[in-house]
């Protein structure tokens, strides 16, 4: 009995999302409670919102979500967007205080994604207007 309520309970666990396509990005505000696969699943979704809107930058404003992150999973969640994202999507994610070590924003920059995670609006949105600097190999 135990095991069938913690399955609907996940199940049950899921991140609402609202997106608005604004003249220079789309913000996409997600409230509810954090699951791992939820969250896992929502990344094409991303993409695939800017993909629509015709844009390459993304802001992320999850300042509401409940739950918290493992390391473990802020690392796959960065790998993963890297992999769905590549260098074209610029993404600044805004999170509650308290919940940023930089462990997605690592993994997904070490795999050339362009990720900014922080607590401060007005830094991502600054970050995500700021020209990028390309790349020289």
């Amino acid at each position: 009995v135990a095991e069938f309520v913690f399955l609907v309970e996940q199940y049950l666990m899921s991140l609402d999302m609202c997106v608005e396509v604004l003249p220079r990005f789309v913000q996409i505000e997600l409230n509810g409670v954090y699951s791992f696969s939820n969250l896992m699943e929502h990344v094409e979704t991303f993409r695939s919102e800017a993909d629509k809107a015709g844009k390459n930058h993304i802001l992320i404003v999850a300042r509401a979500v409940e739950g918290k992150m493992t390391e473990s999973e802020k690392f796959f969640v960065g790998t993963r967007i890297a992999e769905v994202f590549g260098a074209r999507l610029k993404t600044a994610v805004i999170m509650a205080p308290g919940n940023i070590t930089k462990m997605g924003e690592m993994a997904a920059i070490n795999r050339g994604a362009r990720l900014f995670i922080t607590e401060s609006e007005s830094e991502a949105i600054e970050w995500l207007e700021k020209p990028s600097v390309a790349v020289q190999t």
